[in-house]
């Protein structure tokens, strides 16, 4: 941890108030806040960075309070604050008592709507698809009102949506792909400040992105085994696939430009035409960064599925080796937190839960509903309990899907369907 004249590396238990953080000891996926800059304004503060494991952060001596001569022992952290709170799929859960209670009632009657906005979707992409598997030009005005919904419940809540990207899949691989991605890159964009019209091209590219693997070989989406060098050319071709069949379609300049770049990368690896740096449109890359997590999380192509945190450690690095944008990166993270919805937890107490929702300012403290208690047995009714009030648990692990041991009723995994 280098310094300047501008800047001072200190010990945690000499961070106070009015201080300027912008660097820390810990890598950026393990920190409870979005950036390592922060202005410290409250002691909840210090107490998540405590909790993370920060030893030593850099502060800057210009935009804060410069350190006093004697260490300032830390003070108790206090609760968290924020927005939101547990939902319950199942008909009959308990909720731990919350300084939020209205936010329940909020969250169900978002996530109804999200369920509505998934259906009109999937079914808007299947005609459109039907439509271009018998050579037909697509009429893309249907999509224009869904990205308007998806946008309004994205700044209404941001989970909802979220909700149902994580959802196993055992048809429509690829209408469950263009919603996926839909959602997540209308997330990106909206938390970038992506302009509104950039927005509605992206949301109208996600829909279609994929569109040539509708000639491609069906067993060729979702293998899990390594391609062979034929069939890695017929996947790579399905960008040009793609592109004649919308050809005809009249998608705007923009949208058929981010189908056409969002397999390009940043550093010139990328496909088609190896584009690097600022050729490649920001809106491509929104959509490059959320397609690799989709496919690698829900097995779409010739690996096994991994755990959602597994893949954005690996969009980390990456972003890290100038493949990906760092900034697009950090806002996906910061979106899906470093337990991302839906995914399957064991607590310090011994308790398993499935992660609701996730919030920006405290990554390591989600909304869970706990569905086996520490005696490992399942519970008669789910206890759904927001980890920032309540300070008695902490996430041990995310567990491995399909693992019996783990879940012996299969209701993490399955709690969704």
């Amino acid at each position: 941890m280098s310094t300047n004249r501008r800047t001072q590396v200190i010990s945690l238990n000499q961070l106070t108030l009015g201080m300027f953080v912008v660097k820390l000891d810990i890598p950026w996926i393990d920190s409870p806040f979005m950036k390592h800059t922060r202005l410290i304004k409250n002691t909840t503060d210090i107490g998540k960075l405590r909790e993370a494991g920060v030893k030593k952060v850099v502060i800057d001596l210009e935009k804060g309070l410069p350190p006093t001569d004697e260490p300032i022992a830390p003070e108790a952290s206090g609760d968290g604050s924020g927005d939101g709170s547990g939902y319950g799929v199942n008909n009959t859960v308990e909720i731990e008592a919350s300084s939020h209670p209205n936010h329940q009632d909020q969250f169900d009657k978002e996530l109804g709507r999200a369920f509505k906005i998934r259906a009109q979707i999937h079914n808007t992409v299947s005609r459109l698809h039907t439509e271009l598997e018998h050579g037909h030009p697509v009429d893309t005005k249907d999509l224009a009102p869904l990205v308007d919904e998806a946008v309004d419940s994205l700044e209404r809540n941001n989970q909802a949506l979220l909700n149902l990207v994580h959802l196993s899949r055992k048809s429509q691989k690829l209408v469950g792909h263009s919603f996926s991605t839909f959602c997540l890159s209308l997330n990106v964009a909206v938390t970038l400040g992506v302009p509104a019209q950039e927005r509605a091209d992206l949301g109208v590219a996600t829909l279609l992105h994929d569109s040539g693997w509708l000639q491609l070989p069906l067993h060729l989406m979702g293998k899990r085994t390594p391609y062979s060098e034929t069939e890695k050319k017929l996947v790579r071709g399905h960008l040009n696939n793609g592109l004649k069949m919308l050809a005809e379609s009249r998608l705007s300049k923009l949208a058929t430009r981010i189908i056409a770049e969002h397999h390009e990368l940043l550093d010139g690896s990328g496909y088609p035409n190896g584009l690097n740096g600022s050729a490649i449109h920001r809106a491509s890359q929104i959509l490059a960064v959320v397609d690799y997590y989709d496919e690698s999380v829900h097995q779409l192509q010739d690996k096994p599925g991994m755990l959602p945190t597994n893949v954005l450690r690996i969009l980390y690095r990456r972003a890290q080796q100038n493949k990906y944008d760092a900034e697009v990166v950090a806002a996906l993270i910061n979106i899906l937190g470093v337990y991302p919805v839906t995914s399957a937890v064991e607590l310090d107490t011994g308790e398993k839960a499935v992660v609701e929702q996730v919030f920006a300012e405290a990554h390591l403290e989600p909304v869970i509903r706990i569905v086996y208690g520490e005696d490992g047995k399942l519970l008669r009714a789910p206890v759904v309990v927001d980890m920032r009030e309540a300070k008695t648990r902490k996430i041990q692990r995310m567990l491995e899907p399909g693992n019996p041991k783990d879940d012996p009723e299969r209701k993490l995994f399955a709690a969704f369907e």
